[in-house]
């Protein structure tokens, strides 16, 4: 099968993007012939170890300008594409990727397949700090919910929503996100980062996940102070960057601990395991917000993959996803989730159990493997009908 993925991102940089990597490399894998779009953006390459590798022998890289008035030309390049398509899949629902994609579908008249994981209009507004904007992505979702041939959803929520906005049931598919299984695993501590974040003689709490839009490490660093005033001298490690990682450090400044706290600043999804490996609890909170329920978050599943104790608000498909592999909490609790961080950090078979169930529901449900299962499923419905 020939798949055109159409999303938006600078597949350099972007952290996010090792999402649709990771299906194309899956899809790859599968002996299907896969061309992904990038949207290169210069100004996100002077970052320090930002760069994600996006190399494979069978995913072609189809580069598109970034710029509004290009996106008639983008259209053209892609509907110009030799050989043909036999699917198109659309990753975003932003126009400069959805112009482009609906054109290529119609040019070959092959069936536009939408992969929906966000409730994209708040992060629209975040980005941008528009309000129309995030109307006409609004829109923008509503329409392809009635356009596309098929859809994966990454929550329950969405699905929820798409049905609402006229989808058909039986052209959705559940898709929550994956982890990779080999990257990710349980491993002994990686010695050279002990050395950086100063030794493991604390214990280790980790929040991994870019500080750009829709970020919640700010309630990981009042777990952390709530913590000390338990008497559990325990650090954070950050695990990403992004442009709120000032406005991070001066919160914990703020509650007097920011000497606990370590930030990675941007990495290559690749070394993110490296970081994981020397945590002794991962944190997940979240807000109680339309955009956080929709989420599947990656996160959680590269800290089952790594065989991590989770602690993690109870928003959306949060609880569903962790189940025995750690404690959800109400959201926006920072006190409820320093009280159960503190029950595992201090019962050694309950850290061993949580692990060990972590690790096993990565290997059943969360992981590329059975999310790429649910996207062939969508894409021969789409063909044969």
């Amino acid at each position: 099968m020939n798949i055109l993925v159409v999303q938006r991102f600078d597949l350099s940089s972007v952290s996010c993007a090792r999402r649709v990597l990771s299906q194309a490399r899956e899809l790859a894998s599968r002996g299907h012939s896969v061309a992904v779009v990038d949207f290169p953006n210069p100004e996100r390459h002077g970052f320090a170890g930002s760069r994600v590798s996006h190399t494979h022998d069978s995913i072609q890289v189809i580069s598109l300008s970034r710029k509004a008035i290009d996106i008639p030309g983008n259209c053209r390049r892609l509907a110009n594409l030799d050989p043909k398509p036999d699917i198109v899949h659309l990753w975003k629902s932003y126009p400069d990727a959805a112009l482009p994609a609906i054109c290529a579908a119609d040019r070959f008249d092959v069936p536009l397949h939408y992969d929906w994981d966000d409730w994209e209009p708040s992060i629209a507004r975040e980005l941008t700090g528009s309000v129309p904007a995030a109307h006409i992505t609004g829109c923008w979702d509503r329409a392809l919910c009635r356009i596309c041939d098929t859809c994966t959803v990454a929550s329950s929520e969405l699905r929820k929503t798409a049905i609402r906005w006229g989808m058909d049931p039986e052209r959705l598919f559940d898709a929550p996100v994956g982890a990779d299984l080999e990257l990710f695993h349980p491993r002994l501590p990686d010695p050279e980062i002990i050395e950086k974040i100063g030794g493991k003689e604390r214990p280790v709490l980790v929040y991994a996940g870019q500080l750009e839009v829709t970020f919640y490490a700010n309630q990981a660093v009042d777990t952390l102070k709530m913590l000390h005033q338990r008497g559990i001298q325990a650090r954070l490690l950050i695990v990403g960057g992004g442009s709120h990682e000032k406005d991070l450090q001066r919160h914990a400044e703020e509650q007097g601990i920011l000497s606990s706290l370590y930030c990675t600043g941007y990495i290559s999804g690749d070394e993110v395991p490296r970081w994981l490996s020397v945590a002794d609890v991962a944190l997940a909170p979240f807000e109680d917000t339309l955009a956080a329920r929709c989420k599947s978050p990656l996160k959680i599943a590269e800290y089952l993959a790594m065989g991590l104790p989770i602690v993690a608000s109870d928003v959306g498909d949060v609880l569903n996803m962790i189940q025995h592999a750690g404690f959800v909490v109400p959201a926006e609790n920072p006190e409820m989730m320093a009280i159960c961080t503190a029950k595992i950090l201090g019962d050694t078979d309950l850290h061993r159990s949580m692990g060990i169930a972590a690790r096993k529901r990565a290997e059943e449900q969360y992981n590329w493997k059975r999310h790429t299962d649910q996207l062939e499923a969508a894409y021969r419905k789409a063909i044969r009908t």
